[in-house]
C-alpha cells in the first residue's frame, strides 16, 4: 500500500508500517531506508516490474517528502502498449518478476479492464502463479480471464462392414487460473473457465443382406437333328428366292414364317442359328433346301444376394466456449449433423453434441441407427462418447493458500 501524497503528513511510524512492518516498534532513521537497502530493494535486471519505490534515492540526502507516494513491492501492470495488443495468452507471473519472484518481498499483478488474458491450450493457463514465489503475491482482475474451450470428440464412422463406430468423447475445458504459490486475487471484472467439448455422434450401423429375385434369360441351342428336337428349313429356287421357311423343335412345327424372324410360342422364341447342311430336290422344285441350327430363348428367375448398404457417418462434436472459441452468444459451438445411411437400408449417423459454454460441461451427441433387417441381420449403431468436463475458473495446487475476493463475475468453479 503506497504512502500518502504531497501535502499530507507523513509520519516515520507510517515509513516504519510501510517498509519494515506493522509489527516493528523499532526506533528507524532515514538512513535506514535507501532503496537497495535491506528494507527497500532494487528490482532485479529481468524483473518486468515497477518498483513502487522508485523515486527514493539509492545514496546521498533523504528527506521525509521523498517517500510520498512510493510503497513497498514490485507492480506489473499489463498495458496495451507493452502488448501491441488487447490481449495476451499463456501468462506466468514467475516470468514478469524474473528473478525476484522468489525474493520475500510483495508482488502485485494488475489487469486493466481493456486486457484480456487467455489461452488455445487446454494444457496451459490464461495466468499461472507459479511455484516458488516469496512474500505477498496479489493478482487484482479488472479485465477478462479466460481458459481454452475442449475440443469436440471426433465423429463415429459409418458402419461399411458392420457396427457402426462409436463417437469419441469431448475434451475437457482449460482452467482459466492457476495457483500454485500462496496468493490473493481480487476479482472486480470477470474469469471465465473454459466450456468442456460435445461428444461425437455414433455411427450408423450396415444395413442387413437382401435377398432379390431378378429375371434372365435362359437359351436353349444353337441345335441340329433331322428328328427331335429340330431344324430351320428353307426350300429355296434357283433363283435365290425363298417360298417358304418353317421351325421344327422335336414335334412342334412353325410354318410358313419369314426365314429370317424370330417367332414366339408361348414363352419361347425360337431363333434361327448356324447354317448346318443343304439337300438338293430331285425333282428340282424347289431347287435345294437349306437347313439351319435353330435355338430358343425364355424369361428365368435367378436369386442374387445383395450386400446391405453402409450407414451414415456421425456427427463430430462442438468446441467448447473458451479463448479459442468466442462466439457471440454464450454457448460452444454446435455439434455437425449425422448422414444418413445409404438407400434405407444403413442406419443413419447421430449428431454430435454441443460444445458447453463457459465453464459448463459439453452436451452429449446422439447414437448412430442401426441398419435395417433383411434375410440378414444388420449391424449395431455406435454409441455417442462422454462429454467434456468444463475447466477450472481457479485451480489450487494443495495446501497453497489463496484468498479469493470476488466483486466481478466468475464462470466455474475456485478452488479455494
Amino acid at each position: 500500500m503506497a504512502l500518502p501524497s504531497s501535502g499530507q503528513s507523513l509520519s516515520f511510524s507510517a515509513l516504519r508500517t510501510e517498509f519494515i512492518g506493522s509489527g516493528s516498534q523499532a526506533p528507524i532513521g532515514l538512513g535506514d531506508l535507501y532503496r537497495g537497502g535491506s528494507n527497500i530493494l532494487k528490482k532485479a535486471g529481468d524483473n518486468q516490474a515497477t518498483n513502487d519505490a522508485a523515486a527514493i534515492a539509492t545514496s546521498g540526502a533523504l528527506d521525509v517528502s521523498d517517500f510520498y507516494d512510493q510503497g513497498k513491492g514490485f507492480t506489473f501492470t499489463y498495458t496495451t502498449a507493452g502488448l501491441g495488443a488487447t490481449s495476451a495468452t499463456d501468462q506466468n507471473v514467475s516470468t514478469l518478476f524474473g528473478d525476484d519472484y522468489d525474493v520475500n518481498y510483495p508482488k502485485n499483478v494488475i489487469i486493466p479492464s481493456d486486457i484480456t488474458l487467455g489461452t488455445n491450450n487446454t494444457a496451459e493457463f490464461a495466468l499461472e502463479v507459479d511455484a516458488g514465489g516469496a512474500g505477498t503475491i496479489t493478482i487484482t482482475n479488472n479485465g477478462v480471464i479466460m481458459g481454452a474451450g475442449g475440443a469436440g470428440g471426433s465423429a463415429g464412422s459409418a458402419g461399411s462392414g458392420g457396427a457402426g463406430g462409436d463417437g469419441a468423447a469431448g475434451s475437457a475445458g482449460g482452467d482459466a487460473i492457476k495457483v500454485a504459490s500462496d496468493c490473493t486475487i481480487i476479482n472486480n471484472g470477470s474469469i471465465h473457465a473454459g466450456g468442456g467439448g460435445g461428444s461425437g455422434g455414433g455411427g450408423g450401423g450396415k444395413g442387413g443382406d437382401l435377398s432379390q429375385q431378378q429375371q434372365t434369360t435362359g437359351q436353349e441351342g444353337p441345335r441340329w437333328q433331322r428328328s427331335a428336337p429340330g431344324y430351320l428349313v428353307s426350300n429355296v429356287y434357283t433363283s435365290n428366292t425363298y417360298q417358304f421357311s418353317y421351325y421344327r423343335w422335336g414335334s412342334l412345327n412353325f410354318s410358313p414364317i419369314p426365314q429370317a424372324t424370330a417367332t414366339t410360342q408361348g414363352q419361347y422364341t425360337y431363333r434361327r442359328g448356324p447354317f448346318q447342311d443343304q439337300f438338293t430336290d430331285s425333282n428340282n422344285t424347289p431347287n435345294y433346301q437349306r437347313f439351319h441350327q435353330i435355338y430358343r430363348t425364355f424369361p428365368q428367375q435367378q436369386q442374387t444376394q445383395v450386400t446391405g448398404h453402409s450407414g451414415g457417418a456421425g456427427g463430430a462434436g462442438g468446441l467448447g466456449r473458451g479463448f479459442n472459441n468466442q462466439p457471440g452468444g454464450d454457448a460452444g459451438a454446435s455439434g455437425a449433423s449425422g448422414s444418413t445411411g445409404q438407400a434405407g437400408d444403413g442406419g443413419a449417423g447421430g449428431n454430435g453434441g454441443a460444445g458447453g459454454g463457459f465453464g459448463q460441461a459439453g452436451s452429449a451427441g446422439q447414437a448412430g441407427s442401426a441398419g435395417t433387417d433383411s434375410t440378414s441381420s444388420a449391424s449395431a449403431a455406435g454409441s455417442t462418447g462422454s462429454t467434456g468436463a468444463a475447466g477450472l475458473a481457479v485451480e489450487r495446487a494443495s495446501p497453497i493458500s489463496l484468498t479469493f475476493q470476488n466483486n466481478g463475475t466468475v464462470n466455474g468453479t475456485v478452488q479455494s
